[in-house]
């Protein structure tokens, strides 16, 4: 099957084909900021010439986004009004009273200083529903359809419908829902249950917002780029990668705009552990460092979720599944600064593609962290993206020199403290998430990519003490090629609230027949595909005030001993004890429907010796930290697309492609494996 896929990133818009007898052919190109999707078309019509043949061959198209991320981040999305239960007018500007910094008296907190549903366009209708479910206070119609007027005449593009306990009884939602299709047909429409059918009202409802605020915004550019696709002759389906580590059709990610937040970052986790299991490791860091920020995963021998107590976007909480990702604002536009305070800084501001660091010559002139690699030596001006954008080293320096002078340094040490005070960034982020969580990095490979991964790898393992760094082929266009690595996937979670004990087999197996029946008629449209269910339940201990994950699959007579002896291991595994005595309840159920729709991506690299003098284009000089300041040493220069499984390339080296630069630091070996990665190990790992 011929797939094509396309990530989207704030810089930089990275294709990949996958499925050709030839292998896989990826490109490159800047973003459009002002339309995505202008670039994402382009790049597909250019990539198809480059691997001759004709967009309409294409069998597959997957799509990672940053769309729904930039709208929320930047406060972008659609004006949103919402319609809930008489008296919690205000819950998602209340909130839970939770202070970001405990000690500060002068604080934002995001859900009220820019909130996603303005006051006067929040609509409080008498209507109330009680557990388990029953109508205590039947829906206003009459004053519905008043408050659904007054919405449309205030020029409200989207609106959520958020009902107390709708997730035990959904009538009154369903109900709103049709009297907003008749009274205001062409407001977008999020309800509740059908967004995160769970309890903790705070959470549900913003989560429901979120998903409005995003719906007109997401919606606009899926069908403007499922447009311009069919206009160059794509015919194929079409699929957006989710949150939770798999795609959708694109009809489900316009619907459901929530879901599709973390599209992008999903989907270099997908590929780091595509590419560690490729090459025989399961514990796994994966870093992808982009042009604007840096994106950290942990995956200890599964891919992780974020808890949903923790699971918050741009300071919203929002309760959908997501993967265990983080981003920093640390990447190679980052820019230099010093602050009131005299100190040297590095991001989170960035150049972006526009103007972009000084050395692209399009007119920036703040000193930014691709300009300290250039200073340095280490990204080669004639052939940065194979040269079809030179660098002006001048610029760089230029730039460089600023920075330097506030400090009293030298160019070359400003361009070092550059790189260390971004790649300290970048350490003390993956600590937080792996150390303090119980991870040892040092258990674990590195896998870096993006464009710039593979230039600091070294220095960040180093300080992690990590012995294992691993290095995709076409390391920038890596995460795109996370997309061609992953499945159909939908999440179902609902809500029970049950004592184990007091539990009814009978009434959690019609839950959970309920919600795959659900899942299925969303798989309708995709034929021949065969989904395989899991299910689980959220679990916890009387009293807390979180849940963990058991699995109910395949339950036995004995079943409530199978969910707690489950839940016991995932207690101790994630903390390291467990009560076994305590009654546990079960809180939520949940069902994932996964079903494999695309070739997993191949690549391949015919066979050699030890010897790399076939792939040697040179020396270079390159500038390494050093006891006494600057050090320069020549350094041996290599062509990425000219090595073979099973050369050795010992530090200090660099590797050059078109779509990254590899450097490798003294003390550091690489070995070339037969997928084309490379795997760099300690100079002492490697003797051995």
């Amino acid at each position: 099957m011929i797939s094509l896929g396309v990530d989207v990133g704030g810089t930089n818009t990275d294709i990949i084909l996958g499925g050709l007898e030839s292998g896989v052919v990826v490109h490159k190109l800047p973003s459009t900021k002002d339309d995505p999707a202008r670039a994402t078309v382009q790049g597909t019509l250019e990539i198809c010439e480059l691997a001759a043949i004709s967009p309409g061959d294409i069998e597959l198209v997957l799509h990672g986004t940053t769309v729904a991320t930039n709208a929320l981040l930047e406060h972008d999305g659609g004006r949103t009004g919402m319609l809930t239960t008489e008296g919690f007018r205000d819950i998602i500007h209340i909130g839970r009273h939770q202070r970001p910094h405990n000690f500060s008296l002068m604080q934002d907190i995001p859900y009220q200083r820019w909130p996603l549903v303005e006051r006067k366009h929040r609509k409080a209708v008498p209507e109330r529903i009680v557990p388990p479910g029953e109508v205590a206070i039947p829906l206003d119609e009459e004053r519905t359809v008043e408050a659904i007027r007054e919405l449309r005449d205030w020029g409200v593009e989207s609106v959520c419908v958020c009902f107390l306990f709708s997730f035990l009884n959904p009538s009154h939602e369903q109900r709103a829902g049709e009297l907003i299709a008749e009274h205001f047909p062409e407001a977008e429409v999020s309800l509740s249950h059908e967004v995160i059918a769970q309890f903790r009202e705070f959470e549900r409802f913003t989560t429901t917002a979120v998903n409005a605020y995003l719906k007109p915004r997401v919606r606009r550019y899926l069908e403007r780029l499922e447009r311009g696709w069919r206009d160059a002759g794509v015919r194929c389906p079409i699929h957006v990668m989710q949150s939770n580590g798999g795609v959708a059709a694109i009809a489900e990610a316009a619907s459901r705009a929530v879901n599709v937040l973390l599209s992008g970052p999903a989907a270099g986790v997908i590929a780091g552990r595509h590419v560690g299991r490729a090459n025989g490791h399961e514990q796994l860091i994966t870093l992808d460092i982009g042009g604007t920020s840096a994106d950290i995963s942990v995956i200890p021998g599964r891919l992780l979720e974020l808890n949903p107590r923790d699971s918050a976007m741009g300071g919203y909480p929002i309760l959908s599944p997501k993967l265990d990702v983080t981003a920093i604002g640390a990447g190679g536009g980052s820019i230099a600064w010093r602050d009131v305070g005299g100190a040297f800084n590095v991001g989170p501001r960035s150049a972006g593609a526009d103007p972009g660091p000084a050395c692209y010559g399009r007119g920036g002139t703040e000193p930014t962290v691709t300009d300290a690699h250039v200073v340095l030596g280490r990204i080669d001006p004639a052939n940065f993206l194979a040269g079809r954008l030179p660098l002006d080293a001048g610029a760089a320096r230029a730039a460089v020199e600023r920075i330097a002078g506030e400090f009293g340094m030298g160019a070359e040490e400003a361009a070092l403290a550059i790189l260390a005070i971004v790649n300290a960034n970048m350490v003390r982020e993956v600590r937080v998430h792996s150390i303090r969580r119980g991870y040892d990095p040092r258990e674990c490979a590195l896998v870096a990519f993006g464009g710039a991964g593979p230039l600091h790898a070294c220095e960040i393992a180093a300080e992690l003490e990590i012995p294992t760094i691993l290095l995709p082929p076409a390391p920038g266009i890596t995460s795109a090629m996370g997309l061609l690595a992953t499945d159909l996937k939908y999440d179902n979670v609902r809500t029970v609230g049950r004592m184990l004990d007091e539990a009814d087999r009978d009434e959690l197996e019609a839950s959970f027949a309920a919600m795959e029946d659900e899942l299925r008629a969303r798989l309708e449209g995709h034929a021949g595909l065969t989904p395989v269910l899991r299910r689980e339940a959220a679990c916890r201990y009387a009293g807390q005030g979180y849940e963990l994950a058991a699995s109910c699959d395949e339950l036995g007579d004995d079943w409530r001993r199978q969910i707690a002896e489950s839940f016991h291991r995932q207690h101790h595994h994630e903390y390291g004890f467990e009560f076994r005595g305590d009654p546990i309840e079960i809180i939520n159920l949940r069902v994932t429907a996964t079903a494999e729709i695309s070739t997993r991506p191949h690549t391949a690299v015919a066979e050699g010796g030890l010897d790399a003098s076939e792939a040697l284009t040179g020396m270079t000089e390159m500038v390494f930290p050093g006891a006494g300041g600057p050090r320069r040493e020549s350094v041996a220069a290599y062509a990425r697309d000219r090595l073979r499984a099973g050369n050795r390339l010992p530090g200090p080296a660099v590797v050059h492609e078109m779509d990254s630069t590899v450097v490798i630091s003294p003390g550091w070996t690489g070995d070339v494996r037969p997928d084309g990665t490379i795997r760099l190990t300690t100079t002492e790992e490697t003797s051995r």
